[in-house]
């Protein structure tokens, strides 16, 4: 069998040294191509991710809603996505990465566009539920098949950017949302109907990129090869078994640590610090700043330092950003620090699709070990925002839930200590 080396799959195999060649020009046109792809779907993914958090105060109102039932909405959001992404990543090895997704770009962008349409709370429900179908599938598809198109020496790189579509997607919906506020003259008249009526869009965009999508090199070299049934089997015994739990355990600690962060930053900044509400949406922007500005570097350093000590840079920054975070007394120093939680804590998942394909050692069973391992590991995203709500009953309380992420730092940094070095690896 072939190694992921070859000039097919993702780089030009050497290049002179008295010629050297930038980076980017190493990558051949279908790593690009396959990029281009699965960035898109993961951007688009996390767009309709976050328009359901951005008019859930248009929904509570249209709809009469109580809290409870927002709740809801969003537990079923992500029991959706769990389930999707699992059962998606059992397609992708059987039909194929770039199949598998555009058919869970073309569930999410169809049921997301179908709650422009919806007259009642059920509805809204079930249409979330199949459209989150699509959104776990998407990461799962995209992730393994950069993971397999690009060269190990550019993989980081390639995996970073294509996570870049966390802090762009999440622009993307605010920038959307305020502008179809600004326009209407608000959400509930029915301006929240054509923010979901945007989210079908994607559709039409990512027929653009399809027909130019090459499949996965690895994939289609272990497609004569695959048994049924026989992956699922391959991915719970010995060294294969080993990487899925790893990757579960990281994956579910940072999980926990995004989910907290992100879902409290800007009740926090109100109930603790004491900002204005409008302020505090600044405060905000600076943290998804840091994000962007964390991808970035991270795609800078992974394929250079390697997946561990980037990685443990990155939590050793998020964890010193979040005391920081919890304790400052000032607006100079909660700043910076806002914008280091982004950069910590954010930036990180710029290096989960890359990591976790190098963990998943079975190439008949990738995608489902990649989808068990990453959207398992989002239970702990389910549990972070119910823990933090349930200590902050007052302020001290609420500081003591934030701090409940330094744990988890500590417990995703032992976990890297048992991991292997995968920088450089080949794929089979």
């Amino acid at each position: 069998m072939q190694h992921i080396d070859a000039p097919l799959s993702g780089a030009t195999p050497a290049y002179s040294e008295d010629h050297p060649r930038s980076w980017y020009a190493e990558v051949t046109n279908d790593a690009w191509r396959a990029l281009l792809a699965a960035g898109l779907g993961w951007l688009f993914e996390v767009f309709d991710i976050y328009i359901l958090a951005l008019t859930a105060p248009a929904l509570i109102v249209v709809f009469a809603l109580s809290h409870a039932d927002v709740g809801l909405l969003t537990s079923v959001s992500a029991a959706g996505a769990i389930l999707g992404g699992i059962a998606f990543g059992w397609v992708a090895d059987r039909i194929g990465r770039v199949r598998t997704l555009f058919l869970t770009i073309l569930v999410y962008s169809l049921f997301t566009g179908a709650i422009a349409f919806a007259s009642s709370l059920g509805w809204l429900v079930a249409l979330r539920f199949l459209g989150a179908l699509g959104m776990g599938g998407a990461w799962t598809a995209g992730a393994s098949l950069v993971a397999e198109t690009w060269h190990p020496n550019h993989r980081g790189k390639g995996g970073a950017l294509m996570q870049m579509g966390l802090p762009l997607g999440s622009m993307l919906a605010i920038a959307v949302v305020g502008l179809v506020t600004t326009m209407a003259g608000g959400l509930e008249a029915g301006g929240w109907r054509w923010i979901y009526g945007v989210g079908a869009l994607p559709i039409v965009i990512l027929l653009l990129v399809a027909r130019n999508t090459p499949e996965s090199p690895v994939w289609l070299r272990g497609r004569g090869e695959r048994q049924r049934g026989a992956g699922l089997r391959e991915l719970f015994r010995g060294e294969a078994r080993r990487g899925v739990l790893i990757a579960f355990a990281f994956i579910f600690c940072v999980q926990y640590v995004y989910w907290a962060v992100f879902t409290w930053t800007p009740t926090f900044l109100v109930a603790v610090k004491h900002l204005a509400f409008i302020k505090s949406l600044g405060f905000t922007l600076t943290q998804q700043c840091g994000s962007l500005a964390g991808f970035i570097i991270f795609a800078a350093l992974v394929d250079r330092l390697g997946r561990r000590p980037t990685f443990t840079l990155y939590l050793v920054v998020g964890a010193g950003a979040m005391v920081m975070f919890v304790l400052s007394v000032s607006s100079g120093p909660l700043l910076a620090a806002n914008f280091l939680t982004g950069f910590g804590i954010g930036g990180i998942f710029a290096g989960m699709g890359p990591f976790t394909a190098e963990l998943i050692r079975s190439t008949h069973a990738r995608a489902l070990g990649m989808a068990i391992a990453y959207n398992g590991g989002r239970v702990g995203g389910l549990i972070a925002p119910f823990v933090v709500g349930l200590l902050a009953s007052d302020e001290r309380g609420f500081q003591a839930g934030m701090l409940t992420t330094t744990i988890a730092f500590l417990l995703a940094i032992t976990v890297l200590l048992f991991a292997p070095e995968t920088k450089g690896m080949k794929i089979e």
